[in-house]
């Protein structure tokens, strides 16, 4: 009689850890895909390059957007969205880069659209 108790108690525990481990896997599943948001805001990256984002300074500014260029060449980024994973502090430790700099990328960044 003891033994049976048991046995059900075990697989009763064993069907709430089943629901757990259903509701944890529907959880990471909701995690892991991306929404439509976020899928239209990384294909509106993508329409962009590196030399859409130096054009965007305009003529006028583009000695900032050499600066930019050369700095970003000498480390390796190639790509918007490379770029766009550097943080500020980090930008601001590549020689070339400035406060100049920054201020006119943020203004590029606002013609293409992007919030950065």
């Amino acid at each position: 009689m003891e033994e049976n108790k048991n046995l059900t108690t075990i697989l009763h525990r064993m069907e709430d850890i089943e629901k757990e481990l259903r509701e944890l896997r529907a959880d990471l599943i909701l995690c892991a895909t991306p929404t439509a948001a976020e899928n239209e805001n990384e294909r509106e990256l993508l329409q962009f390059t590196l030399d859409d984002l130096c054009e965007a300074f305009g003529k006028k500014h583009q000695q900032y957007a050499v600066r930019l260029r050369n700095a970003l060449a000498r480390h390796g980024i190639t790509t918007l969205v490379d770029f766009l994973a550097l943080t500020t502090g980090q930008l601001l430790d590549m020689e070339g880069i400035g406060a100049g700099t920054l201020q006119y990328v943020n203004k590029a960044m606002k013609r293409l659209g992007i919030h950065w």
